[in-house]
């Protein structure tokens, strides 16, 4: 089976499951913070994919890690994917559950990178731009980058708009090359 299909099945499962039960918000919180520790900890996610490590010492170590922090549901449903052998695509799934929750509230996620902090004003009137453009709710999140010299890259979702001086600074290099 396509592993795609896989993690995508299981997210919508979820999702309607925490949406039965009234905990959609919750469940998109166990969602994003097992989403963020899986990214940073890359060891983790190779500890899931271990056949050699047992099923018990798994739940385990999911016990010890998020317990105390997750919704009953999510737990759960981490027992479940343990039980199924499917731990492996818990990274995909939960990214897989961010996306429908952010589709079945209209809210799409944008980051806005910079050389130098933007000021909180012209923060505000890029989100209500995108907004307006979007016809939905956006959150922005600002970061800064140095390297990127000045202007800014804007992503949205899967796009990219990349005005930035470094990236034009590399296209005029290669353009320069490729006449020579």
């Amino acid at each position: 089976m396509n592993t795609s299909k896989i993690s995508v099945r299981y997210a919508k499962a979820l999702f309607l499951a925490a949406k039965d039960a009234g905990t959609l918000e919750n469940t998109f919180r166990d969602a994003t913070l097992i989403g963020e520790v899986l990214h940073e900890v890359p060891e983790f996610r190779t500890t899931f994919g271990n056949p050699v490590m047992r099923e018990k010492e798994k739940r385990k170590l999911l016990d010890n890690t998020f317990g105390k922090y997750l919704e009953d549901l999510t737990i759960k449903f981490l027992d479940l994917l343990t039980e199924n052998n499917r731990l492996i695509f818990l990274p995909d799934m939960m990214r897989d559950f961010i996306d429908l929750y952010k589709k079945e509230l209209g809210i799409s996620y944008a980051e806005l990178t910079t050389a130098v902090r933007v000021d909180e004003k012209i923060r505000d009137k890029i989100k209500e731009n995108l907004e307006a453009y979007l016809k939905e709710k956006v959150h922005l999140k600002a970061t800064t980058d140095p390297t990127i010299i000045g202007g800014f890259i804007l992503r949205i979702e899967d796009l990219q708009f990349d005005a930035s001086v470094a990236s034009e600074l590399k296209r005029f290099k290669k353009e320069l090359i490729s006449r020579n």
